[in-house]
């Protein structure tokens, strides 16, 4: 089946869905997507999407499946946008890639979404951060903890999970929490997660998203359901796809429904979409 682009059609046949077990769909996404990083619903009928550094615009899509309008974000650059959340009234972009762990300009955008839906273009305000354990750009190779390719919106702030490329990793990501007030932050470690010791192309998060008290946690060759218990993260359930693919956004409509995209790749495939029924083991 071909979806000629990502819309709220899917979300119209995640509401549709009767399957008792994982149920998983898939679509092609046309090229103007085919670097898709970010993905986010901001209203019952409206998705936001975005593609990863350097590459522009961003892209409303609406229960059609069709691209409403294109919107620029005036005075922000994409450096290397790798996820999205929001909290109802913001959503927040976060230009947090930093595979060689050496950037210095960190920062999340913060923009209104009722500017989203009326303009087409929309200015940003600016959080930008530091690693405050980070002592060196970038440090020796078994300290390499500070590229992140996802956040996630929980508990009035953003939650900034590492992507550990360290050589000999425990197999765990960092969290760092950020406010949302604009501004200039050092952030510390705050919390960690494991996630596996098979190195950063299986087991490096590459996007989050929250659903009440669940964590779902993408990597390129599965998803992860945590549920966070205070100070700790329990394992919920564990779906594993076919294959490894570039796999870098998630989306939680409801417990039922969830959207996975990947990137276009030489070697793993070219640009999907995932409609998915967790599974809770």
């Amino acid at each position: 089946m071909r979806l000629k682009l990502v819309g709220g059609l899917i979300l119209m046949f995640c509401s549709l869905s009767t399957a008792k077990a994982q149920l998983i769909e898939y679509y092609e996404l046309p090229g103007s997507l085919k670097e898709i990083s970010g993905l986010e619903i901001i209203n019952d009928s409206l998705l936001v999407a975005f593609n990863d550094g350097g590459h522009d615009p961003r892209y409303l899509l609406n229960l059609e499946g069709e691209v409403v309008k294109k919107v620029e974000v005036t005075n922000a650059k994409n450096k290397d946008w790798e996820d999205i959340t929001t909290d109802g009234e913001y959503i927040y972009i976060g230009d947090v890639g930093n595979n060689a762990n050496k950037r210095l300009n960190l920062r999340v955008y913060k923009i209104k979404i009722s500017d989203i839906l009326k303009r087409k273009e929309v200015t940003a305000q600016t959080i930008k951060f530091n690693y405050g354990d980070q002592r060196a750009y970038p440090p020796i190779s078994d300290s390499l903890f500070f590229d992140a390719e996802a956040l996630a919106y929980y508990q009035d702030s953003i939650w900034i999970f590492t992507k550990n490329r360290a050589t000999n990793s425990d197999g765990s990501s960092r969290i760092y929490k950020l406010p949302t007030i604009p501004g200039e932050y050092t952030v510390y470690q705050s919390d960690k997660v494991f996630i596996g010791k098979n190195g950063w192309l299986k087991d490096g998060i590459t996007a989050v998203d929250v659903y009440e008290d669940d964590f779902y946690i993408l990597t390129y060759n599965r998803y992860m359901i945590k549920q966070y218990k205070g100070d700790t993260f329990e394992d919920v359930s564990t779906f594993n796809f076919k294959n490894v693919a570039q796999r870098e956004s998630i989306v939680v409509r409801n417990s039922q429904c969830i959207f996975v995209a990947d990137e276009k790749n030489p070697m793993l495939g070219d640009v999907k979409l995932y409609k998915i029924r967790p599974r809770r083991d």
